[in-house]
């Protein structure tokens, strides 16, 4: 719930989240990226509905400040959903702009 005091996980290479890291808030995403400076592959595995209000607040979210949470050794961001929708767009588009690879994988 507070990830200020989230530890560092120093041998977290492989990691699994679903939404709820980038619905609200994508600086949830981003500080848990900063405290895994191993991480190689993370997975998002977003829900068939992601609410509405989701949509529109990247666009005030400071992309420049957040990517330099990104791991070095974070090789792609694989990113599963079952419909690819205006919010999975939303998060796509963010990861692109940060300049992360990733990888877009259809779920039924």
């Amino acid at each position: 719930r507070d990830l200020r005091w989230c530890p560092i996980f120093s041998n977290l290479k492989t990691l699994v989240l679903n939404e709820w890291c980038v619905v609200n808030d994508p600086s949830a995403l981003f500080r848990i990226l900063s405290h895994s400076p191993v991480l190689e592959k993370l997975t998002l595995q977003l829900a068939k509905y992601c609410p509405k209000h989701a949509i529109g607040m990247y666009a005030i979210f400071d992309v420049v400040e957040e990517s330099a949470a990104i791991p070095k050794h974070l090789k792609i961001i694989e990113v599963q959903c079952e419909m690819v929708d205006e919010s999975v767009c939303q998060i796509l588009k963010l990861l692109k702009t940060l300049g992360v690879k990733f990888k877009l994988k259809r779920t039924k």
